[in-house]
This record gives C-alpha cells, structure tokens and sequence, in this order.
C-alpha cells in the first residue's frame, strides 16, 4: 500500500549568504545554501516527507524541540505565541513560519533563527509580511541563547514590489569574539512574492550619519521560497548533505583567518572587571525596550531611523 506524502504549508530557501567585514581588516566570503521555512504547523508532520526523515530522533534531516524557542514549552506554536503575547500584547492569530537550518546527520547550529508571525489570513508563501518577528540568537563558542522581538508597524510597497521591514537598535548580546559590546544593528527584511532578504548592518554605538560612517560589519541572505516535498527534501540532501557542519566549519575557518589577520578578541560581557560599563551586559534582559530612536529624523535613508518600520523592539535573554 502506498502512502502519499502530507501537502505541507512549508517551504525550501535556496539562495546565498555572504558576509562582509570592513573594519579593522577586510574579510568577505560568500556561499550557496539551503535552509527549512517551516509552518509550525508542519512540525508534527514532518517526518512524513520520507524515511531520511525524522522528528525527534536521528536522521539524515531532522527536529528537535530543544534546539528551539522556551524549549520547556513542549508545543512550539504555544511558545511562540506566548513569547509574542508577552512581549507585544497581541497574541498571533495567523501562520508561524520559523527560518531555520535542520539538524543533518542528527548535528544543527544556527547562529540564528527567525520566527515570523503573521495575522490571520496571511500567506508567507506570497510575499506576506509578518506583524512580529523572533530573531533567536546562539552565540559560539558559548551557545547561549537571547531573542530580539521586533513589532512591525505599516510597511508601504517600493517601486519594485518589495515590501521591507527596517530597523535599528543596540547591540545587547555577545555574539562572536571578534565584535565589541559597543555596537548597534540596522536589520532589513525584504519580501516579494516567494522572495526573501535578510541584510543586518554592524555600526559602532554612533547615531545618525556617523553610523553609516562607523558600519564594522554586513550579512546578507538572499533565498527564493519552492514547496516543501519529498522531492524538494531529496534535491536538498543532494545539493546541501551537510550544510549544518558547513555552517559550524565556517564559523571556525573564517575566525582562524580573521586571527591570522590580526583582529583582537573582544572578552565575554561576563568576564569583563566588575566596574566595566558592559560588564554583563544583556544578562538580565527580560523585555527590556531596545529600540535605537536616532536624534537626527531627517530625510529617510538606509540608515537613519526615520525609515524604521519597527514600532518596537524588546530584548531577552533566554
């Protein structure tokens, strides 16, 4: 008897990542990569897309709860949407779409995960843009965890049809010992049809146009959204077999070449002197309001916060 795998609300991201550094050496690579748009609906079902793979055990491909948010939380949708109602006040009533890499050969890490939650009605799959967005962070080589939660107000349609959610704020987590705690992200994400960008700017703590002046640092991602199948999973695995230990080799080769350029190490918050300003800095965040409102509002640009589509953004430590 045959089985017919399950119509899944979910997506495959195919696309590019490519980093730059600017400051104090420069540094740049770009590769290929193949990432889940998952609808946490999906999770339970998941494992039907074939025997390569799995929920909760090992596998070629695979989930795991623990690797996500409040995993305490044994339903992932009801953590979200508590996360979301706690720090915002709405709770979502639409898809929760989580981006993410899956566990290959039973190993993940993501230095990040995002969790878009979108209205009731909302279809991820043509361009929707989410009404909050989880940014879950991991930080190597420590694996610590802090969310960024960023409450997206109106976002009007440019020219080309894209509709894009900027924002900007300060730094409260240390994320690579190769960047200060003194620093500020401008993040941007981009949606058209099946479409998605995600571009985060790095600044030192400067306001207005002397960040643009400041920027250390630059990450993009570039993915086109196809169904999510048996096939689709089949033609990743052949494309992609290994692409959580790329992600983790990566991160080490890159910082063995930034040290042979000489970039210094910046310690942990937590081990910094005790009458350090950024002595553990973040640590304690559990809601902090982290929005960066810039005392220059003028004209709107790619830097200034006078473009900012976030209404608010909150800062916790997980």
């Amino acid at each position: 008897m045959t089985t017919t795998a399950p119509a899944l609300a979910s997506s495959w991201l195919t696309g590019t990542v490519r980093h730059r550094r600017r400051s104090p050496v420069r540094h740049e690579f770009q590769y290929r990569t193949g990432m889940l748009a998952l609808n946490l609906a999906d999770w339970s079902v998941f494992d039907q897309l074939g025997p390569l793979v799995s929920v909760e055990s090992f596998n070629v491909l695979s989930l795991r709860r623990r690797d996500y948010l409040d995993p305490h939380i044994p339903d992932i949708q009801q953590a979200v949407r508590d996360r979301v109602e706690t720090a915002t006040r709405w709770r979502p009533d639409g898809p929760l779409e989580l981006i993410t890499h899956p566990r290959h050969f039973g190993y993940v890490f993501n230095p990040v995960s995002f969790y878009f939650c979108y209205r009731h009605g909302d279809d991820p799959a043509n361009g929707a843009v989410p009404r909050v967005i989880l940014a879950q962070i991991t930080n190597t080589p420590w694996h610590e965890r802090h969310v960024y939660c960023l409450e997206v107000g109106d976002v009007p349609v440019s020219n080309s049809g894209w509709r894009s959610v900027k924002a900007g704020f300060d730094k409260r987590f240390h994320v690579s010992p190769f960047n200060p705690m003194e620093q500020s992200y401008q993040w941007t994400f981009s949606f058209r049809g099946p479409e998605l960008r995600i571009h985060m700017n790095v600044s030192g703590a400067e306001s207005g146009k002397e960040r643009a002046k400041s920027r250390v640092f630059d990450a993009t991602l570039v993915v086109r959204r196809t169904p999510l199948t048996r096939k689709t999973v089949y033609r990743s695995l052949m494309r992609f077999p290994v692409e959580s230990f790329k992600v983790v080799a990566g991160i080490y080769w890159h910082a063995l070449r930034l040290k042979l350029k000489g970039v210094p190490f910046h310690t942990h918050p937590d081990k910094l002197p005790a009458d350090h300003p950024s002595r553990g800095l973040g640590r304690d965040d559990r809601g902090r309001d982290n929005r960066k409102i810039d005392p220059d509002q003028g004209s709107p640009d790619s830097n200034g916060s006078a473009c900012d589509t976030v209404t608010r953004i909150t800062s916790w430590r997980t």
